[in-house]
């Protein structure tokens, strides 16, 4: 059932209600005043009598054939009875209703089946003090008539009732039109899909409220609509902020970071740890809590009060890290922490890069003059001693081939990442692929290699750039970490598209003052340690460059147990 129907049967039930209770209370006024009117009539006939009584006349003077007239005392007696029949049965008539209100009120009036005579009798009595007077007139036809309460007032409720329809059609009409649009909007609200176009509501008061309510839903879709577009906006900024960003609870719990924050966090903490909510547990961050415990609930509210900002550098093995705490309004804070060696390092890294070139490309196209001019200008060598010549030039040719290509790699790299080929590389089985070639190596050095990856671990990148990081890592292992090492790389977490991995290994380390500048182009730990290895001094800032291309950050530092430790991220 419609609400509009609803709506006029209510009326429509009301108003008859209120109609029938109405005609049945203007009957009832009517009938009493008919009543009153009768009793007055009647009063006027006992004031005579009682006159005439008092001064001892007869008081048949002024009855007349069709009323009765009855005297009585104090006691009940009758000491007069208009009607000859009603003298024939005498009783105490202090028991009449009539008789009995008088006495107690000075006058009243009764419509009843008259005891004596046996026929129905308008009675009214009045107290004269020692006496009453009692008139009555037969309740027949003619007064029943008379008493009979007019029919007006109906007829003109009948004739409203129509009219009253056809008012509470409009109304209902009205309101049934304002309620509908109500409901459609509430059903439009739950579905998700409100038509603001075809929901009309009508020119009335509850129609102008919902209306009302119509536009403040659309702006408030509005809003929510803004404020779902700032926070994907705030997600992809914190996705592709280059700095690591956090935001914590006024409890210190983590909101919302980005995969740098993490990465960075474990590169200042000694262990690895997924949880951020623990860093607070850290004298590293010691001054992050500092700061807050000095905060008051009045700077908290100002956002542009002098110490709503706080920074630090924190030194982290090869990297140093500014850290900047922003506290917002209502408690909560914001941590970033940036990389601020790395804009040092791009700095001087143009600078070195020709010198460093060309120094390394000396040392192999000298040695190989020399090896040739020696074997041109000396025709008397033995066939043995021109081997060691040649062998030593092919030595160096390779090396010198070696440093092109690795040149030509990190310079395509960093100047045009774009045109490298990418496809889906999965890094367990290219782990396993790398562990197969260098394994003839690491056994001639007595060292293990292992690898901790998940099946599933894949990457949308460069196949060669990423067989470059863990072949250059691996390698490097071999060379510098000792007879007996072990290497591990581990992927430790997969969270936001980004995978963190571990790459250890348990040999000599590097000692501290060195370790900022193990990413460096041709950079030694000790002169003359790559040229003897084999190596191009080339090979670690491959892995940084490859690292950085596939979206991700790596770090360096030494291990509590021996051994340099690698952290770096892959975006997938």
């Amino acid at each position: 059932m419609k609400y509009r129907t609803k709506l006029l049967l209510n009326f429509t039930a009301v108003f008859v209600v209120f109609a029938v209770v109405l005609m049945v209370f203007q009957h009832h006024r009517e009938v009493v005043y008919r009543e009153q009117l009768m009793a007055a009539r009647l009063r006027s006939y006992a004031d005579i009598v009682a006159v005439q009584h008092r001064a001892g006349g007869d008081s048949a003077l002024v009855a007349t054939p069709e009323m009765r007239t009855t005297i009585i005392t104090r006691t009940g007696q009758v000491v007069y009875e208009s009607d000859s029949l009603a003298l024939l049965a005498p009783s105490n008539h202090n028991s009449r209703p009539e008789v009995r209100q008088a006495w107690q009120k000075g006058e009243s009036y009764d419509v009843r089946q008259s005891e004596t005579v046996k026929r129905p009798y308008f009675y009214f009595a009045k107290n004269y003090g020692n006496f009453q007077v009692r008139v009555a007139l037969p309740y027949d036809e003619d007064v029943r008539d008379y008493m009979r309460p007019e029919n007006i007032f109906t007829i003109f409720v009948l004739l409203l009732f129509p009219v009253v329809i056809v008012l509470l059609l409009y109304l209902s009409d009205r309101f049934g039109k304002a309620i509908a649009g109500l409901r459609q909007f509430i059903e439009s609200a739950n579905r998700g899909l409100i038509d603001y176009d075809h929901i009309h509501f009508p020119k009335t008061e509850l129609g102008d409220i919902g209306s009302a309510i119509l536009e403040k839903y659309r702006q408030l879709e509005d809003s929510n609509r803004i404020i779902a577009m700032e926070r994907e906006r705030l997600a992809l900024h914190f996705l592709y902020f280059e700095g690591g960003i956090a935001i914590f609870s006024p409890e210190r719990r983590k909101l919302l970071a980005n995969a740098t924050f993490l990465q960075y966090v474990n590169t200042i903490l000694e262990a690895p740890t997924p949880n951020l909510d623990h860093i607070w547990e850290t004298e590293t961050f010691r001054p992050v809590i500092d700061f807050l415990n000095t905060r008051t609930p009045s700077t908290q509210m100002d956002l542009g009060a002098v110490g709503s900002v706080f920074r630090y550098t924190i030194q982290a093995g090869s990297a140093n890290f500014a850290v900047q705490v922003l506290v917002y309004g209502e408690g909560s804070f914001e941590v970033t922490l940036t990389d601020v060696t790395q804009a040092e390092k791009t700095r001087t890294l143009k600078q070195q890069m020709s010198n460093n070139i060309t120094h390394e490309l000396r040392t192999p196209v000298s040695s190989i003059r020399g090896y040739l001019e020696t074997l041109l200008t000396g025709p008397t060598l033995s066939p043995d001693r021109q081997r060691v010549f040649l062998e030593r030039t092919y030595a160096q040719a390779v090396r010198l081939s070696d440093l092109i290509r690795d040149v030509a790699l990190i310079s395509k790299a960093e100047e045009a990442p774009d045109t490298l080929p990418r496809e889906l590389v999965n890094l367990s089985d290219l782990a396993a692929e790398v562990i197969e070639e260098l394994t003839p190596a690491a056994q001639k050095a007595g060292m293990h290699m292992e690898a901790r990856i998940p099946d599933e671990a894949e990457v949308n990148g460069n196949y060669s750039l990423l067989y470059a990081v863990l072949r250059n890592l691996m390698e490097n292992s071999i060379r510098y970490a000792g007879q007996g090492a072990e290497m591990v790389i581990e992927c430790y977490r997969h969270e936001s598209a980004t995978l963190f991995f571990r790459y250890y290994d348990t040999g000599v380390g590097v000692p501290e003052q060195h370790l900022p500048r193990l990413f460096e182009r041709f950079y030694r730990v000790s002169e003359g340690r790559t040229r003897e290895a084999g190596g191009t001094g080339l090979g670690l800032s491959i892995v940084r460059n490859a690292v950085h291309m596939h979206g991700g950050t790596i770090s360096v530092r030494n291990r509590k147990g021996g051994g340099l430790e690698f952290l770096f991220t892959l975006h997938e």
